[in-house]
């Protein structure tokens, strides 16, 4: 194929990747369509650092191992359940699907504000594996967390909320396990 058919082959096929829809019969999915992230981490004004996962303290906040440094680094953008301090509901599960999604040792991507930290000291970052998967909105699309924004907006709000909304819709996680609303 050369020439305007190879570009619309092309065009097709990016197209039926985008939408989610399976490949061509007998051949499966390159990518997962849920766990597909719709930006790459250059899109953030944060500089952008390869890192490892050393630990998963919680549902929100791990250790990464980048050159000779260990971080703790609370996600930002959303809430988990505690399962550390205080026992809330989902707080283990939550915890456990963290650990899930990144087990130690995992290759990512870290984008970390550099001029902020949270009160605990904290680190404030969004995280990508490897293979693409934004981890902070997986977790609350899976209802693992539940959206959180503090000023400033990160440029994942709209995103984020989607999936919060979705989650909700599906009753997917502590959407459906917790009594009372978070």
């Amino acid at each position: 194929m050369t020439g305007p058919k190879k570009l619309a082959a092309c065009a097709l096929s990016s197209a039926i990747a985008l939408t989610g829809c399976p490949e061509a019969p007998g051949r499966a999915p390159s990518i997962v369509p849920h766990l597909r992230p719709r930006r790459t981490p250059v899109a953030t004004a944060m500089p952008v650092t390869r890192a490892t996962v050393a630990y998963v303290i919680d549902g929100d906040t791990i250790i990464v191992a980048a050159r000779t440094r260990r971080t703790r680094v609370r996600l930002l953008g959303l809430d988990a359940p505690e399962a550390t301090r205080r026992r809330e509901c989902f707080g283990g599960r939550a915890t456990a699907g963290l650990r899930r999604l990144l087990p130690t040792g995992t290759a990512i991507l870290l984008a970390v504000d550099r001029h902020r930290a949270d009160p605990y000291g904290r680190a404030l970052g969004y995280v990508w594996r490897a293979d693409g998967v934004f981890v902070n909105r997986v977790l609350i699309r899976r209802g693992y967390a539940t959206t959180l924004f503090l000023p400033p907006a990160g440029p994942y709000r709209g995103e984020f909320a989607a999936a919060e909304a979705l989650a909700r819709t599906t009753r997917a996680g502590l959407w459906r396990a917790c009594r009372s609303s978070p």
